[in-house]
């Protein structure tokens, strides 16, 4: 093995797992003749470090290295990176900070369970999308040429990102959907060409850092926060100025209410025009869905009530998806009381296999894809991981306190059995409360919808949710309008010019009415024992009875 560097010698005699190549003796040997291509046969490697050296290039055989877990290429003299990175999908941590890379390759976006990606101090002038990256808690782009952030990175299924350090680029604007990262809690944004900052940051209720010195922010005394690097004072300012312009939008909708009414008795009748409707399909024997509920259950988590939304346009403005996905979490912390009365499950139906079963089984024996994860796991294993995060968050944050999912851990405490539906090819598609399956989980393409609530306290509190969920979503504006199916959403004023007022309704327009009714077409969901006997039946003639709507029962899909 004479020609086998030293380094590798030693890790191929003695099996390990980690190769670290740093300095300048390694950059001598590299300026002379190149890396060693051993190093990419030892494809068992978990972490490779290949630091401060000349190294410019590194070879497509990169790809062989699998295994890897962390990748550090840090202060050397790359001006770019293999296409072949993307086959390295174990990958968690990535460091290619100090070097000068004008361009990062696209199939980055393949490393699903990155966590930690660093590309500071380099030469980008663009960023492959990253709305792929589900696992992503810290993204550092900071010392480059960018003149925005990175395509994607507002992207609802990032839900781990944390940390954003964009100091230092060319940025000229921020995305309003920031505030649809949930647990975002450091924004770095120093010294970029930013001359406003969005309202909406004020929404990120996480954000304990904001730097945000060093840009040409046009309003004096937002520049003044902004260098005193004021995180209070800031959100107070942004806030204070939502505030203002929602107020200066409704002063605009009455004083066109009012303008509309002085137009004549042709108009009396736009209230009773823009009535709202839950449409009720009733349950088809032969294509209902039916929820099988075994006796088992009844002493971990006994109620389940579910039901079918159908026709929804989640792409009726930019951010119906985002308000939907924010409204199931604000009642998991009102009417859900925080998890500790009911939890609320949703499903694509298109990757449902119906009949269902609601049963509880051993904790190691319920296999599921977490949600925005890509590995089946047993949900004994999976709570084991989440408690040692919860651990590890409090050791790290010195409280006693985790937030997240590692709040409702405690739900399932001295519990042996675990909750789960499951569907006719034998996939757990939920495991409350705790988490449902990536396998069906709903996207802005998404047109019907599973929705199940389930609870250890009674079926009022499950039909109790589910009522609020419906009624709350069908004022959001996600179904669809009258005149069967207009595209006009509750929000439309987030995507049309203030303007365009007339709406088409039935091929026709319709002077005097800014917005259709908003209808909601909800699907009926058989649950029955074990024997097939009726248990629920939802939503039944007892169920949606509010002034705010009205309903039509047995309505007609086809008519």
């Amino acid at each position: 093995m004479a020609d086998v560097w030293q380094e590798l010698e030693a890790v191929i005699s003695e099996n390990r797992r980690e190769l670290s190549l740093i300095g300048q003796d390694v950059s001598k040997r590299i300026e002379k003749a190149g890396l060693d291509p051993h190093i990419f046969q030892l494809v068992n490697l978990n972490l490779l470090d290949i630091s401060r050296t000349q190294l410019d290039r590194v070879p497509d055989d990169l790809g062989n290295l699998i295994n890897l877990t962390n990748l550090t290429l840090q202060n050397n003299a790359l001006v770019s990176l293999p296409s072949t990175v993307g086959n390295l999908v174990k990958l968690k941590f990535l460091d290619l900070s100090h070097n000068k890379i004008e361009r990062l390759p696209d199939e980055l976006s393949k490393l699903k369970e990155l966590q930690t990606l660093k590309v500071n101090v380099n030469q980008l002038t663009d960023f492959p999308d990253v709305s792929t990256l589900t696992s992503l808690h810290i993204l550092n782009i900071s010392h480059n040429k960018l003149s925005a952030l990175p395509d994607g990175i507002c992207s609802e299924h990032l839900v781990h990102l944390s940390q954003i350090n964009a100091s230092n680029n060319q940025i000229t604007s921020l995305p309003s959907e920031l505030s649809s990262l949930p647990h975002l809690n450091s924004l770095h944004l120093a010294n970029n060409q930013l001359q406003e900052l969005p309202n909406e940051l004020s929404e990120c209720t996480k954000l304990k850092e904001l730097v945000v010195n060093g840009n040409k922010i046009k309003d004096r005394k937002l520049l003044k926060f902004t260098e005193q690097n004021s995180l209070k004072q800031i959100m107070t300012f942004l806030a204070t100025a939502m505030e203002k312009e929602a107020a200066t939008g409704d002063k605009k909708d009455k004083k066109a209410k009012q303008k509309k009414k002085k137009k004549g008795p042709q108009n009396d009748n736009v209230e009773d025009l823009a009535r709202n409707i839950i449409s009720v399909l009733h349950f088809a024997p032969d294509v209902g869905v039916v929820v099988k509920v075994e006796a088992k259950v009844s002493d971990v988590r006994p109620y389940v009530v579910c039901c079918v939304l159908r026709e929804l346009n989640f792409k009726k403005s930019l951010n119906m998806f985002k308000r939907f996905i924010t409204l199931q979490t604000r009642l998991h912390d009102t009417v859900c009381q925080k998890r500790q009365a009911a939890t609320i499950a949703t499903h694509d139906l298109s990757f449902v296999k119906a009949p269902l079963l609601y049963t509880a089984r051993p904790s190691d024996s319920i296999m599921i894809t977490p949600l925005f994860k890509t590995k089946e796991v047993s949900a004994g294993k999976l709570l084991t991981n989440l408690q040692q995060e919860a651990d590890a968050l409090r050791r790290e944050k010195k409280r006693s306190t985790v937030s997240g999912i590692h709040k409702y851990l405690d739900l399932l405490k001295d519990k042996t059995d675990f909750p789960c539906l499951i569907d006719a090819d034998g996939q757990v598609i939920s495991f409350p409360p705790i988490t449902n399956s990536d396998k069906t989980k709903i996207s802005k393409d998404t047109q019907s919808l599973l929705v199940e609530v389930t609870s250890s306290v009674s079926l009022d509190v499950c039909k109790k949710v589910m009522d609020t969920l419906l009624k709350e979503t069908l004022q959001m504006g996600v179904g669809v309008g009258s005149g069967g199916g207009t595209d006009i959403a509750a929000d439309s004023t987030d995507d049309k010019p203030e303007e365009q007022e007339d709406v088409v309704a039935g091929g026709e327009q319709t002077e005097g009415i800014k917005h259709a009714n908003l209808r909601l077409v909800v699907e009926q969901v058989k649950i029955v024992d074990e024997e097939g006997g009726l248990k629920v039946l939802y939503p039944s003639r007892t169920d949606l009875h509010e002034d705010g709507f009205d309903v039509i029962r047995n309505w007609n899909q086809d008519g």
